[in-house]
């Protein structure tokens, strides 16, 4: 799942990769299994698991999901809520 989900989010027009682990959304506002997450300032995917963190709060994730758990993920952006996963 963690391949699957590093090229999902390499092909999608509102990521952009930084390294193999580490992506920035384009827009802040993101949608994790219908959750409402705001203010992610990138994503990382480590040990089956992805990572959404906050540029001032580094010292731990604002959400963190399992990716066996991971159903759905969209993103926030001016033109509406667009699917990702």
């Amino acid at each position: 799942m963690d391949e699957t989900l590093r090229e999902i989010l390499r092909k999608n027009q509102y990521f952009e990769e930084i390294n193999k682990n580490r992506f920035i959304p384009q827009y802040l506002g993101l949608i994790v299994n219908g959750v409402v997450v705001y203010h992610v300032n990138w994503i990382d995917i480590v040990e089956k698991e992805i990572i959404f963190m906050h540029k001032d709060i580094q010292t731990h994730p604002i959400v963190s999901v399992v990716l066996e758990n991971l159903n759905s993920l969209m993103i926030i952006t001016d033109e509406g809520i667009k699917q990702v996963l």
